[in-house]
C-alpha cells in the first residue's frame, strides 16, 4: 500500500469533498480524484459513496478512515523521534507566526539568529492559519493563545495588548472617527462596549490585519491595532493616550519530541529569549 495513497483518501475523507482535498494536499482536482479511484480499484473496495452533496463514506471507506489516521499518526510520530535524535547543530527547521502582529521585532531575532547560527536553515511560514506541530507542518510556531494545547512544550513571552490608532493627522477627531471593524455583525460593538467605549460613526470592515492597518495609514478611521505594530508606525497616532488592553498571550511551541534535536531547541530558545526582550513593545509600555 503506497503512503501517498492513504494521505490522499485521509485528506478526502476529513475534507468531504475532491476539491478540498486537493486544497490541501496542494494538488488539483483531477490527480485527487483519479487517485482515489484508482486506490479504490487496487484494494477492491469502494470507499466513497458519489452523492450529489458530496462524498459520503461507505462502510469499508469507514475501516479504512480508522486505519490511516492510526498510521498517519505513527508516522508523524516517527519523522519526529528521528529528527529529535539528529545530534547536528544544523539543517532545516520549519517555523510558523502569524502575518503582521511579529513581523518586525520577529524579524529582528531571526535576523540574529541567522548571524550566529548560519548553518541552521529556517522556512518562514507566515500564515494566519495555525500550524499542526503534531503533524510536523512546523517545527516551531510563534502563537498568540490563552491555552496552548498540553502536548506542546512552550515558553511564554508576553501578552500582546492592543489599542486604537489613527492616521497622524486626523488622530485628534478622537473617536469621532470611524471605526475599521472585523467579525461577524455586532462583534466589534461589543468589543467596544466592554471596554467602554462608544462607536460614534459608521464601521468599515476589513478582516485581516494587514488590511485593517493598510486602512488606517490611509485615513479611513481608527483600527484596533497591536502596540507592538502601531507604535513603531510613524504614520499612526494613538486614540487613547497610554491606554491599552490585553488580547492575547504570546507564546514560543514545539513538540516534546522535538525539543532535543540541537537545531530545533537553539531555535526555540533563542526566540523565546529574543522576543520576550521586546515585551515592553509588545504589552503596550511605550518609552517615556
Amino acid at each position: 500500500m503506497d503512503w501517498r495513497d492513504l494521505q490522499t483518501f485521509l485528506a478526502t475523507a476529513e475534507a468531504g469533498s475532491t476539491q478540498a482535498a486537493a486544497q490541501d494536499l496542494g494538488l488539483d482536482q483531477s490527480t485527487v480524484s483519479r487517485r482515489i479511484a484508482a486506490f479504490e480499484k487496487r484494494m477492491g473496495q469502494r470507499f466513497f459513496d458519489r452523492l450529489p452533496s458530496g462524498l459520503e463514506l461507505t462502510s469499508a471507506g469507514s475501516v479504512m478512515l480508522e486505519t490511516a489516521r492510526r498510521v498517519e499518526s505513527e508516522i508523524h510520530a516517527l519523522e519526529r523521534r528521528v529528527i529529535g535524535d539528529s545530534p547536528d547543530l544544523e539543517g532545516e527547521v520549519r517555523l510558523s507566526a502569524p502575518p503582521l502582529y511579529l513581523a518586525d521585532y520577529l524579524g529582528t531575532v531571526l535576523h540574529q539568529f541567522n548571524q550566529r547560527y548560519p548553518d541552521v536553515h529556517i522556512d518562514l511560514d507566515v500564515s494566519m492559519g495555525e500550524a499542526n506541530l503534531t503533524k510536523r507542518e512546523a517545527d516551531i510556531a510563534v502563537r498568540g493563545s490563552n491555552t496552548p494545547p498540553d502536548h506542546l512544550i512552550g515558553r511564554r513571552v508576553a501578552t500582546l495588548h492592543v489599542t486604537l490608532y489613527a492616521a497622524a493627522e486626523i488622530a485628534d477627531q478622537g473617536l469621532d472617527l470611524p471605526w475599521i471593524g472585523w467579525g461577524d455583525p455586532g462583534e466589534l460593538e461589543d468589543w467596544a462596549t466592554h471596554r467602554g467605549l462608544s462607536i460614534a460613526r459608521r464601521i468599515w470592515r476589513a478582516d485581516t490585519p494587514d488590511a485593517q492597518l493598510h486602512l488606517a495609514r490611509r485615513g479611513m478611521g481608527i483600527a484596533i491595532l497591536p502596540c507592538s505594530i502601531g507604535d513603531l508606525d510613524p504614520g499612526l497616532k494613538r486614540i487613547c493616550g497610554d491606554q491599552s488592553w490585553p488580547s492575547r498571550e504570546i507564546w514560543v511551541l514545539t513538540h516534546r519530541d522535538l525539543i532535543a534535536a540541537p537545531r530545533i531547541r537553539t531555535l526555540f530558545n533563542f526566540l523565546a529569549d529574543g522576543l520576550r526582550e521586546q515585551a515592553d513593545l509588545i504589552e503596550g509600555r511605550r518609552p517615556a
